[in-house]
């Protein structure tokens, strides 16, 4: 349900680090669907596949407090994660929407425990489920495109965060954090820099330019002026279409 949702949505092609996103999406809106239903019978949690014992021990598909837990699946971005399988590729993604919305440390949820690392070893202090898949469901249907990779995604979330909460809300902080601990790829302009720090420097004072002496302009001729005419006047009313998007969960939790 959720892969279709994004193959209308974003189109996000299904290989390299778009493909991790795609795959990412799935297991993110399902979380969302899976808490948002709580069905006694299988209350939310963040573990992907875990009921049907894909691995044969009862371990879940994956997993994405901590996504290395599978064995495969990478917790943080890296400049070669877009060669990986785009299952293990979503790790990062993964991490960061449980990072967003439960933060960082140990933490049970639902009666199950978990323990989330950050890569930059810095504490991250969630926001809620609620609004981080808000945020990723607006990026996703707003933000991201077919080709949108980890620089995309985290210029997209903020952009959203942004709008949803302003930009110097605890949610847009939250998710500049939850991406820092997630190793988020850096921005699109800068990709070959060091991902940014969590403590940003003030930005030196601009050193103004020396003022030029004055002079005084020539008196200029008189001109003669030119001959009246006569111009039809038009007016225009500018109009204005504005767009939103709303996450709705759908009525009953995704299989996959």
């Amino acid at each position: 349900m959720t892969h279709g949702l994004t193959s209308v949505t974003a189109r996000l092609v299904y290989s390299g680090e778009s493909g991790g996103l795609n795959e990412a999406t799935s297991d993110i809106l399902a979380a969302a669907v899976e808490f948002h239903e709580n069905n006694a019978a299988d209350k939310g949690d963040y573990l992907i596949g875990e009921k049907i014992d894909i691995n044969g021990n009862g371990t879940p598909l994956r997993y994405m407090d901590k996504p290395s837990r599978d064995g495969k699946s990478k917790d943080s971005w890296y400049s070669g994660i877009g060669s990986v399988d785009v299952h293990y590729s979503s790790g990062p993604a993964n991490h960061f929407f449980y990072l967003l919305s439960e933060g960082s440390g140990a933490k049970t949820v639902n009666g199950v425990s978990y323990d989330s690392p950050t890569a930059d070893g810095l504490p991250v202090t969630g926001i809620g489920r609620d609004k981080a898949a808000l945020i990723w469901f607006k990026a996703l249907t707003t933000k991201f495109t077919s080709t949108t990779n980890y620089a995309g995604a985290r210029t997209g979330t903020l952009a959203v965060a942004g709008e949803l909460y302003g930009t110097s809300s605890a949610e847009y902080k939250a998710v500049q954090d939850a991406w820092a601990a997630s190793r988020s790829a850096p921005a699109p302009a800068a990709a070959a820099a060091a991902p940014p720090s969590r403590t940003p420097r003030p930005s030196p004072s601009p050193t103004p330019a020396p003022r030029s002496p004055r002079t005084s302009p020539s008196p200029a001729a008189p001109a003669t002026p030119p001959p009246p005419s006569v111009s039809p006047s038009t007016s225009a009313t500018p109009g204005a279409a504005t767009s939103s998007s709303t996450w709705s969960a759908p009525t009953a939790p995704p299989t996959g």
